[in-house]
């Protein structure tokens, strides 16, 4: 003997993976299928004759109320989102989709949200993470199309997300014919690749190329490109000169004094939201080599216990001063300026006694230097050190900005002590 359609009904009902409600003309509970019992924490009897708004929570009720009040006697159907109060007053947030029955009452099925809105977390870290890295990552599609565009990709070349997302990576990398290499081969590549920066100059970048298999359609086929400037020093002084073409253009248009405190609050701004210590880093130092046009600078901090300097970031020093990444502290010109408590200026640092990097300086053509102590509440945080070669103006000599950005930095450093 076949089953009758209301048998047939109720077992699909109590079998659905939905949470499903049913309640009369006063919205009191007539019926709740075994998920809504299992999602409430309570039996079909402990629910049966209560009103449906003492199952949700203060500001979903209201949700609740003003829709039976509206739609529901209109006869209409309803979807939104509210938040279920179970027994143990747990809040669950489900999808609510409610429709008037005939004889006056209402049916709700109820779809759990938890694991989508961990998923949409869990989502929006990995886009954040993707987003702040300091590597370029971009998001190809089959032909080569850009879908997804980071920070460090816009500070690898220049562009903003804007300019780019929707573009051809052969404009990035007009030597090396991505397009070909994507759909040549679906394996890992790692390559170098020649780039070209929004300026016109040139860059290379360790390239890996990594294909992103679609699950259903081929059509959704994607390539991760994950790069990192490995340019050489000349590479970084090309760059520099043009920043510098660049910072002169924004001078004329904006004023000197503009440009200074776009730094000064984009540097408080990374504080604020508590970046990490090293894209602060890389940030004062970059910001440092824009204001003043130095060739060189480096940041370092200050160890009270190990009497040392370490190198936390740097800019335009090549790869021969890796072994000065840790520094005495006893014999440093950083000494001198932290006794004096002003900064020290080294017009000549093949003749200066206090310098012991002659030999490094001489080799990156770097002349003179500008040592500044980072002080805080009168401890010593650490140190801005700005080189320049004989064919600069020392500048940085009047400039009476830096030491007052100096001073902010201090302030800024102090945070991650």
């Amino acid at each position: 003997m076949h089953p009758d359609a209301d048998t047939i009904y109720r077992r699909l009902v109590e079998h659905m993976n939905e949470a499903v409600w049913m309640g009369d003309q006063h919205e009191r509970t007539v019926y709740a299928n075994p998920k809504f019992c299992e999602l409430m924490g309570m039996t079909q009897e402990e629910m049966v004759g209560r009103e449906s708004y003492e199952f949700w929570d203060e500001e979903s009720a209201l949700r609740v109320r003003q829709v039976n009040t509206g739609q529901r006697r209109k006869g209409m159907a309803s979807s939104y989102e509210g938040n279920l109060l179970t027994k143990s007053k747990k809040k669950i947030p489900v999808l609510l989709s409610g429709t008037p029955l005939p004889d006056g009452g209402t049916i709700g099925i109820m779809t759990d949200l938890r694991k989508l809105r961990e998923s949409q977390r869990q989502q929006r870290l990995l886009e954040s993470a993707v987003q702040h890295a300091m590597d370029v990552i971009l998001i190809l599609d089959a032909d080569g199309t850009i879908r997804s565009w980071n920070r460090g990709a816009k500070i690898a070349f220049g562009y903003t997300q804007e300019k780019m997302v929707g573009s051809s990576v052969d404009v990035l990398f007009p030597e090396a014919h991505v397009t070909d290499a994507l759909r040549d081969s679906h394996r890992t590549q790692n390559v170098e690749w020649k780039a070209t920066h929004k300026s016109g100059s040139s860059i290379t970048l360790s390239v890996t190329l990594t294909f992103i298999h679609a699950a259903e359609d081929q059509a959704d086929a994607a390539w991760l490109l994950i790069g990192r400037n490995i340019s050489s020093q000349r590479l970084f002084e090309e760059e520099l000169a043009t920043r510098y073409d660049k910072l002169r253009e924004a001078y004329n248009k904006f004023g000197i004094t503009r440009r200074q405190m776009d730094y000064v609050f984009e540097l408080l701004d990374l504080c604020i939201s508590r970046q990490s210590e090293q894209l602060v880093a890389d940030f004062i130092v970059n910001s440092v080599v824009m204001l003043t046009r130095v060739d060189a600078c480096s940041l370092r901090r200050f160890d009270s216990v190990q009497r040392t300097l370490t190198m936390l970031s740097s800019f335009g020093m090549s790869d021969d001063w890796r072994g000065k990444k840790i520094l005495k502290y006893s014999d440093s010109v950083v000494k001198r300026s932290f006794e004096k408590k002003t900064p020290i200026k080294v017009i000549d640092l093949a003749s200066d006694p206090s310098y012991h990097s002659k030999n490094l300086a001489r080799k990156s053509n770097f002349t003179s230097m500008l040592s500044l102590p980072l002080l805080f509440r009168g401890e010593l945080l650490g140190s801005l050190s700005l080189y320049v070669g004989p064919d600069k103006k020392l500048e940085i000599f009047d400039n009476e900005f830096i030491e007052k950005y100096a001073e902010l930095i201090s302030v800024v450093m102090s945070s991650f002590t």
